[in-house]
């Protein structure tokens, strides 16, 4: 079917999302060995967003395509991360872009008017060389060029006529990127928590995964070296707190305990001393177990702590503060608090400095 395969080009298409709304399938549907090829797409997609920053065209299933693309935007929701995010939305645009070269000027027109309300017009002509087939408005192009650099692209480089900027089709497409990646953005910028079924919740547990092997090399922020206490959040400070007074922990008390000092490279002998107050406390049966969570032992797979809403399910999410209001996860947490405190610090530093020079300039006046 045509919609479908154009909609499975192009997700952001009025009419592929037309074709979604009728769908409406279920997590358990989901879930089910009947989309595992749908699901695996959607992971792929994310994780081909975070390793090379461009999502492949799978054209030849357009269902499975289509149908991936609202999955992928809910595993990135999940993870709730703005690096991930915006990798997400460039990585989207940029495969958007790669399909938009292959168009004629009429089908670019057509998306163009049609999807994201351009006022541009077909007017060919030769312009050194190259065929500008397209003219764009004046304040259109202004919007969606202000972002790039290259001396093509300076207003003063391009021919303009009559309130309208000459295009060829590949420019065309390239400043719809711009629009798709804003669209992509939109999507992914609210975060989500809810349960996933366990075959859904394995693949985001992969793309958590491979998204914190990744971050730092990407240019993420990643988690520092150091532990920093003070950047617990209020449900780990709870579980720490009662089993260092010898309150017997829960299962699940003790898990997101451990999982999260395991994410934030605590040392295993520091952790397995937290535990030395419980009253059923064997050392070494501590430590496999700390070392088993971490990936060192058994199946080798490093465990993520668990998700905010399994914590509120579990009532282990206590004490919430204004941080908690925008995350959904103990490490997204962690790492938000690191950066406003980073932050206060480059500010006292620079208000020190300020008033230390202002200081110094006065006595040198006197």
């Amino acid at each position: 079917m045509l919609a479908e395969r154009e909609a499975a080009k192009y997700p952001f298409l009025k009419e592929g999302l037309i074709l979604l709304e009728g769908l409406n399938f279920g997590l358990e549907e989901l879930a089910g060995p009947a989309f595992s090829k749908v699901v695996d797409r959607a992971k792929d997609r994310v994780i081909e967003a975070i390793v090379s920053g461009e999502a492949s065209s799978n054209i030849v299933d357009p269902q499975t395509e289509l149908l991936s693309y609202p999955i992928a935007v809910m595993y990135v929701t999940l993870v709730s991360e703005q690096f991930l995010n915006r990798r997400f939305s460039l990585s989207e645009a940029v495969r958007a872009y790669s399909l938009l070269q292959k168009e004629d000027e009429v089908r670019i027109l057509d998306i163009a008017i049609n999807e994201f309300d351009w006022d541009i017009k077909e007017d060919i002509e030769t312009i050194d060389g190259d065929v500008m087939n397209l003219k764009l408005s004046f304040s259109d192009y202004l919007r969606l060029a202000a972002g790039f650099h290259e001396p093509k692209w300076k207003l003063v480089n391009r021919k303009m006529e009559n309130g309208y900027v000459a295009l060829t089709d590949k420019e065309s497409a390239r400043l719809m990127q711009v629009e798709v990646e804003k669209w992509v953005n939109e999507r992914v910028a609210t975060p989500s928590d809810f349960p996933l079924p366990l075959p859904l919740q394995t693949r985001l547990d992969e793309i958590r995964k491979v998204f914190e092997e990744n971050r730092s090399k990407l240019g993420g922020s990643a988690l520092p070296d150091e532990v920093i206490n003070e950047a617990f959040p209020p449900c780990i400070n709870y579980c720490l707190e009662g089993l260092m007074a010898g309150k017997r922990a829960s299962h699940m008390e003790r898990f997101a305990l451990t999982t999260f000092l395991v994410n934030i490279g605590m040392p295993i002998d520091q952790m397995v001393s937290f535990y030395t107050e419980v009253t059923d406390f064997d050392e070494s049966k501590t430590r496999y177990q700390i070392e088993h969570i971490a990936g060192l032992k058994g199946n080798r797979t490093k465990y993520t702590p668990p998700t905010c809403n399994t914590l509120r399910t579990h009532r282990v999410c206590r004490n919430p503060d204004r941080i908690c209001d925008r995350i959904n996860h103990p490490l997204s947490y962690y790492r938000r608090k690191i950066w406003g405190m980073q932050r206060r610090a480059e500010e006292d530093a620079a208000r020190q400095a300020k008033e230390e020079a202002e200081t110094s300039n006065k006595a040198t006046k006197e």
